[in-house]
């Protein structure tokens, strides 16, 4: 699943290459990923409508719509949350259409006419300007929602998200309290929402690594010190993610279709059996729930 640096990677370019445009025409073959309207409902809704601002909160991707239409709300979001294989990406698809399928074929030449994971192509929203957004998930689980914009502070999925990784509220006393209520691993802790929102299993291991803190220690043993590194380390491990677009270990692609960099200087995530980059210690992986997490035993010894 994108991860914050992920996420912010294509916010960042949506920003740049979507914004000021308006949405001219809409296609999915998909429709199931639309919550709350049908197909045909929503593409009633979404054309018309002027993007005038991109943002991410969480794991989540705000479209800002202004409507030129006044029958329609002056102002909108469309919430999309890409889930485990969504990205979006910027091009040009032909549909061709054999019975009752149809397909996008890429016009674009490139990484996303080249790369199997930019072909899983659901939606398409065409804009004013000839250019394409496009939305590609293998396993069709992304979530896509409109709502008034005056309701998007109160929505559901935003309400209750916790402090993102670089907001001044995501502290050492912050996560101390969290911590010393909680009998549990922390890692899982880190991957939950409603305590810090963006961070996920990537770089959960990542960052403890860097704070050399086992994935198995109990929060509430953890020290104010120990907490703070986690929020430094945190920073630090988003930030380098973010100056290379993120990670690429698996299917996540930028809007360009291109791979992020971070999979290639990662330190402990995926790395199960070879050596750790400070030690030269095996890195070794347990199953914390229902997910793995890898470490350096000698670099995070159990506390």
């Amino acid at each position: 699943m994108p991860e914050l640096p992920e996420v912010q990677t294509i916010v960042d370019d949506l920003k740049k290459r979507v914004t000021k445009r308006t949405i001219v025409d809409f296609w999915t073959d998909t429709p199931k990923l639309i919550k709350g309207f049908s197909s045909k409902e929503f593409y009633n809704q979404i054309v018309g409508y002027f993007i005038t601002d991109v943002q991410r909160r969480g794991k989540n991707i705000i479209f800002i719509l202004k409507s030129k239409n006044k029958k329609k709300y002056s102002d909108m979001a469309m919430l999309v949350h890409q889930k485990m294989t969504g990205h979006f990406l910027i091009g040009e698809w032909k549909l061709k259409k054999e019975g009752k399928k149809i397909t996008p074929i890429p016009q674009t030449k490139g990484p996303i006419s080249s790369d199997k994971y930019n072909s899983y192509i659901r939606m398409i929203f065409y804009l004013d300007n000839g250019a394409q957004m496009a939305l590609s998930d293998l396993r069709k689980f992304a979530k896509v929602v409109l709502i008034p914009q005056e309701e998007l502070d109160n929505f559901k999925d935003l309400k209750n998200l916790g402090p993102d990784v670089f907001s001044k509220k995501f502290n050492a006393d912050y996560l101390c309290q969290i911590f010393k209520k909680r009998k549990k691993a922390v890692k899982p802790i880190l991957l939950e929402q409603q305590v810090v929102s963006g961070i996920g299993n990537i770089y959960g291991d990542e960052l403890l690594f860097i704070a050399k803190i086992n994935p198995l220690t109990k929060s509430n043993v953890l020290s104010k010190k120990e907490v703070a590194k986690i929020i430094v380390s945190s920073k630090k491990i988003i930030k380098k993610s973010l100056k290379l677009r993120g990670i690429s270990s698996s299917d996540y692609r930028d809007t360009y279709g291109k791979r992020g960099g971070y999979d290639k200087v990662r330190y402990v995530y995926g790395r199960e059996g070879m050596p750790c980059l400070l030690c030269q210690t095996k890195i070794k992986r347990v199953k914390i729930g229902q997910r793995s997490s890898y470490f350096c035993p000698h670099c995070q010894p159990l506390k």
